[in-house]
């Protein structure tokens, strides 16, 4: 039995609390809630241990490889040692950390804490992962497949699959409302609940109704998610990923076509609708039949374009979808039904499509999307050696270990056909040489202050404005002359602004997320200071004080001198009239 201490886990740790809520093996224990909580409390104790000593080991550092957070498997893995439900608490915890609000944050803590929430989130979903595709193929429903995609692309979320269920739970009863509407004496009211547990968990082999009752079906669940909750196709951002998260879309009913096809099977199958996703080069719908019956094998094929307000097409009313100049559809009967885990490597194949687009928003760092969303692919297809070497390009370019990557091109050569082996032992060699190369090149982790000179007017930390640009920023380091590349140079004209290149020059967060290098007669203090949304202000700095960023241990000791500068030139400002905002 559970005890009514449940309670006080609710705005604590949410996660814990839905896992002691729906775990079947903790369903009729005794939980001895005071030995619970201080467990709980301990492992708190060693996370922000941890947590607090990143940046020093790290402020080089933009990505992190794996190996570098193995010392927090004892925290949250039982192979380790750690309690069985260390991992949703320590996700609680962090998630906690990162949701606090930014004004009164450690913020170079909440920094890391996103680095670690990742770590163990994907870490932990790699089993989940195994789990699934272990299902027998009838329970590997796409509803859990994209679940799995949305909780390893937002570990700052906290995305359950509980959740989401309830919410397609919650559509197929609406429909069912607009069904007694309409059709009262329809047989799905005199259906079993036990079925539909069934219709629920499982993909079913036809539709469980007659033709004329399955119509019925169809047509109310159209109503319902297209013109009373208003789903629809997001062509103005199609490449945006949060078109490829299912909780984002259930959220904003909005997605593209892989997505809402998932919200429209899950609904159907939960409401005795059989639809299979077909995976099209140029577009993706729902394939669907009014008897899947072996003897009706020659019925037709309607497609349903859930993109465009879940139209039936068949071959002969197919137009151009979204922009694609032949009919999709046009080789009719000739794609497979895709499987959940078909379906899961398109949502990755986007995810990374967009990570290269940079159409995320407020600028998040584009390197870390892009190494998620390979990592993803990976996981999913673990024999593409296409993807491993995409991964080695980003580890390099990050100084990051490539040991993970050399042992797993290695267990590929055991397994692989003769050419995929030769290509993977290449491959793994290059990695090895590279290896070695960065280990004599490895960056010096000792911090060099910088010495300030007369020339040098602005400070880290200081919140500028760009004169031509308009955007606001803060200063995150600087140099007394360009030190960019002559192309740069070239490229933005140095030589035509009034210093030329012989002036300081300082390294900036822009507002937009963007991280730029501007001149020195380009920038001004902002007349207004305000909070700078940048997903790297934590590297660099802890607190936001209202008037400035105030830098962490490891950004001080670079600039030591920057202190006192920051602190005169704000108190001058003030002095002349200039409003700050310190709330």
């Amino acid at each position: 039995m559970k005890d009514k201490k449940l309670f006080s886990l609710d705005e604590l740790w949410p996660l814990l609390k839905e896992i002691y809520q729906t775990s079947k093996e903790l369903e009729h224990q005794m939980i001895n809630w005071k030995e619970e909580v201080k467990i709980s409390l301990n492992s708190r104790t060693k996370l922000l241990c941890l947590l607090s000593s990143m940046s020093n080991k790290h402020h080089k550092k933009q990505e992190l490889s794996n190996s570098e957070f193995k010392e927090f498997d004892s925290l949250f893995c039982p192979k380790e040692g750690a309690h069985p439900l260390a991992y949703y608490f320590l996700i609680d915890e962090l998630i906690t950390l990162i949701k606090c609000p930014a004004i009164v944050s450690n913020l170079t803590h909440r920094y890391y804490a996103l680095k670690v929430v990742r770590y163990l989130k994907q870490t932990h979903l790699k089993g989940e992962w195994q789990k699934f595709i272990s299902l027998p193929s009838k329970q590997q429903t796409l509803e859990r497949g994209a679940t799995i995609v949305a909780q390893w692309s937002q570990p700052e979320r906290h995305v359950s699959y509980p959740t989401i269920s309830s919410i397609l739970d919650n559509i197929a009863e609406q429909t069912k409302d607009l069904l007694k509407e309409q059709h009262p004496n329809h047989s799905i009211f005199s259906t079993p609940t036990e079925r539909f547990i069934f219709w629920k968990n499982n993909i079913i082999d036809d539709n469980q109704w007659n033709i004329s009752e399955t119509r019925q079906v169809t047509d109310a669940l159209c109503k319902v998610l297209f013109e009373k909750l208003g789903f629809y196709g997001n062509s103005e951002m199609y490449y945006s990923s949060e078109n490829s998260f299912i909780d984002r879309v259930l959220e904003r009913r909005r997605g593209i076509p892989i997505t809402l096809a998932i919200v429209f099977e899950s609904v159907a199958r939960r409401l005795g609708i059989r639809c299979e996703p077909v995976s099209f080069p140029s577009h993706f719908l729902l394939r669907w039949k009014e008897t899947y019956a072996p003897e009706f094998k020659d019925t037709e094929n309607y497609y349903i374009d859930v993109f465009n307000g879940g139209q039936f097409l068949t071959k002969k009313n197919c137009p151009r979808i979204g922009g694609v100049s032949r009919c999709p559809i046009e080789k009719y009967n000739v794609h497979e039904e895709a499987t959940a885990v078909e379906v899961v490597t398109r949502m990755a194949n986007n995810l990374e499509i967009a990570a290269r687009q940079h159409t995320h928003i407020n600028g998040t760092h584009r390197t870390a999307r892009l190494r998620s969303a390979l990592e993803l692919r990976y996981m999913i297809q673990p024999n593409d050696t296409n993807t491993v070497l995409q991964l080695g390009r980003i580890y390099m370019s990050q100084h990051m270990d490539l040991t993970e990557l050399v042992k797993i091109l290695e267990n590929m050569q055991k397994d692989l056909e003769l050419m995929s082996r030769g290509q993977a032992n290449m491959i793994s060699q290059t990695f090895k040489t590279l290896q070695k190369c960065q280990k004599r090149l490895q960056p010096k982790e000792e911090i060099k202050p910088k010495k300030r000179i007369p020339s040098v007017k602005y400070a880290i930390g200081l919140i500028m404005k760009h004169k031509i640009y308009g955007y606001l920023c803060v200063i995150t380091g600087w140099d007394v002359r360009c030190m960019a590349s002559t192309e740069w140079m070239n490229e933005m004209n140095v030589d035509g602004l009034e210093e030329g290149a012989d002036q300081p020059f300082y390294k900036i967060f822009v507002d937009d997320g963007s991280c730029q290098y501007a001149a020195q007669e380009n920038l001004l203090l902002a007349p207004n200071p305000e909070w700078i949304n940048h997903h790297a202000i934590g590297r660099y700095f802890y607190k936001f004080s209202g008037a400035h960023y105030i830098p962490n241990e490891e950004k001080a000791r670079e600039y030591p001198e920057d202190e006192k500068v920051c602190n005169e030139l704000i108190v001058e400002y003030m002095q002349n009239g200039i409003t700050y905002n310190t709330t």
